[in-house]
């Protein structure tokens, strides 16, 4: 009887370890994953202002070669 009271206590310990480890790992997961959306996020915003620095390099450059700001404004966006 006694030895099964410690066993049981024991059990006890080992499953709210377990409890607790598993809480750990869900929280760990949900960090990732939240760390992977800002990841995405920052190289979605990245890409948008590498867009935007190439249509203003050709705006510059169409410009330069004496392209008329009319015509520059009717076939690039901005």
């Amino acid at each position: 009887m006694i030895a099964n009271k410690q066993y049981q206590i024991m059990q006890f310990g080992i499953d709210e370890r377990k409890l607790k480890l598993l809480e750990k790992e869900s929280t760990i997961k949900m960090e990732k994953l939240r760390a992977e959306a800002a990841y995405k996020r920052l190289n979605i915003e990245k890409e948008r202002l590498q867009f935007k620095v190439d249509v203003l390099q050709q705006r510059a450059h169409l410009l330069k070669e004496g392209v008329l700001q009319d015509d520059i404004d009717s076939e690039l966006p901005w």
